[in-house]
């Protein structure tokens, strides 16, 4: 497997599974520049990472590359099996975090990193939604250590990263959401990705 990355992007999702699933691959860092280039517009259209080159073709999008490779290696855990009922809850959580929680944070970091006046009545939104979002994810990590109960799964590496953007953008961080993203941070996988490439 070959994985198309560049530093303090999504494609830490992937670097990061990728050494929780302790298997061979290549990883092909290019610069912001290269990514929009011809040459990645071939392995993906619109000039982003992650893509992973499975030996079979090009995937993108990196929700969908961690389903792929927790289904292609079931027996590493990263999610339950298919048709179970907490296989379902990791589809609800993985949705629920790319709907809820990262789009009003992507609506701030808009306005505060690439806008000349910030909108604050923007920021104020969608920190309300943001606020309200993750409500629902620190109830939910009152009494476990993951998102599910049936123990680590690709629903953590995607809310950890989050977790960690809302921090970027200085949106409060609540207590039980805090120790669960200093746990996953102690995974051993964790730390290999984050010593080949800066996590985000």
């Amino acid at each position: 497997m070959k994985l198309y990355y560049v530093p303090q992007t999504r494609a830490f999702r992937v670097l990061w599974a990728l050494e929780e699933l302790e298997e061979a691959f290549e990883l092909v860092e290019i610069t912001r520049e290269e990514k929009i280039e011809t040459e990645h517009r071939t392995r993906h259209p619109l000039g982003k990472v992650p893509v992973l080159d499975d030996g079979e073709g090009m995937i993108y999008e990196s929700t969908g590359i961690l389903l792929h490779l927790a289904d292609r290696y079931p027996d590493k855990g990263l999610a339950p099996a298919v048709g179970a009922h907490e296989r379902a809850l990791l589809y609800q959580w993985l949705f629920y975090a790319m709907t809820e929680v990262e789009i009003p944070i992507v609506d701030i970091f808009i306005q505060k990193m690439f806008s000349e006046s910030p909108d604050q009545a923007i920021i104020d939104a969608a920190a309300e939604r943001f606020d309200t979002a993750i409500a629902v994810i620190e109830k939910e990590l009152a009494n476990r250590d993951y998102m599910l109960e049936s123990g680590f799964s690709v629903a953590d590496i995607v809310l950890e990263n989050m977790l960690m953007f809302a921090g970027l953008v200085e949106l409060p961080a609540l207590p039980n959401c805090s120790a669960y993203a200093e746990r996953l941070k102690e995974r051993p996988a964790y730390q290999r990705a984050s010593a080949v490439g800066d996590a985000a």
